[in-house]
């Protein structure tokens, strides 16, 4: 019979060399996972390419929807060049008839049939006139005819243009997703879900603004944990400029959905100018935009994943500041 201290010796090695060779993987494991650190540099990055994605997308429906107001408008314009022409048509045909009814057969036999000198210059005078009001006439319906073709041809660019935007947005929109996708995975090595933000408490509410500039502070502070959603202005989610855009429609300013645009739009201003209510966008190639509340914050929806908050305006790299008017 074994000795007993012997066998509790070889069970004690042995459990020893199971655990070195099963804490190995482990730590290898461990060694070859990314930092925390450097998933939320890289979720930052990603987050980022993803909102200079959305605000193209944006910014292509903001031109489509141009292109449709244009092609609306020459499309009333098509009803009176219509009624023209038919007028014009009908004022020529009318001239025609008139000088047959009275010369007959033109100069000629308006001097055999003339009864006088007198009356054959007069029947000259009526032929000229007639001929140069036939002329102008002409002239004239050649000219409608040619705004009409012209317009027409101005409408199938328009419409031609339309479909191309409208497969550049498909193509944008399958871009988004692919980046959405990417974006989810990150999230849930790093966080399971959840957010690369430290979660605190909502904020008091800002002081009271008086006017317009009171109401959009007041509505966008309002919106508070309401989800990012790209390419939505409310009421269930934003994303930054739909935001922007929403908040301001409160005061009767209408700002395009996007955030390049609005830029395009507001009265620029300096740092030491800004007043709750204001507009201060991001990146050099503008792709954020938030509401300045004043303290050096704003409100924003920061990015696919996160929930509309309050963050300093130094948080990324600031283009500029503006007040929508």
């Amino acid at each position: 019979m074994p000795n007993p201290p012997i066998i509790r010796v070889g069970l004690a090695v042995l459990a020893a060399v199971l655990a070195v060779t099963s804490a190995a993987p482990t730590r290898a494991a461990a060694a070859d996972r990314p930092s925390r650190a450097d998933l939320d540099r890289r979720i930052a990055v990603a987050a980022q390419r993803l909102e200079l994605v959305v605000e193209q997308y944006n910014d292509s429906r903001e031109a489509l929807a141009d292109t449709r107001t244009r092609s609306r408008a020459l499309a009333l314009r098509l009803t009176p060049l219509q009624r023209d022409l038919r007028l014009r048509q009908r004022l020529i045909g009318g001239m025609a008839a008139q000088t047959y009814q009275q010369t007959r057969s033109g100069p000629t036999l308006a001097l055999l049939t003339s009864g006088t000198p007198h009356q054959f210059v007069d029947r000259l005078l009526v032929l000229e006139l007639l001929a140069d009001q036939q002329q102008r006439a002409l002239a004239d319906l050649r000219a409608a005819r040619a705004r009409m073709s012209d317009a027409r041809r101005t409408l199938a660019l328009l419409a031609d243009r339309q479909r191309q935007e409208q497969i550049r947005l498909a193509a944008r929109r399958a871009t988004i997703e692919g980046e959405i996708a990417t974006l989810q995975k990150l999230r849930q090595v790093a966080y399971n879900g959840g957010s690369r933000y430290a979660e605190t408490e909502r904020p008091p509410a800002p002081p009271y603004v008086a006017g317009p500039a009171g109401r959009v502070v007041a509505f966008a502070y309002a919106q508070l944990g309401k989800p990012y959603r790209w390419g939505s202005s409310g009421p269930n989610g934003y994303d930054c400029s739909g935001l922007t855009s929403a908040a301001w429609r409160t005061a009767g300013v209408h700002l395009p959905h996007n955030s390049g645009r609005q830029y395009g739009v507001v009265a620029s201003l300096r740092r030491d100018q800004l007043h709750p209510g204001d507009l201060v966008f991001f990146y050099g190639r503008i792709s954020h935009v938030g509401i300045y509340i004043g303290g050096g914050r704003m409100i924003h929806a920061p990015e696919y994943g996160e929930h509309v908050r309050v963050s300093s305006i130094d948080s990324m790299p600031i283009h500029g500041y503006g007040r929508p008017r």
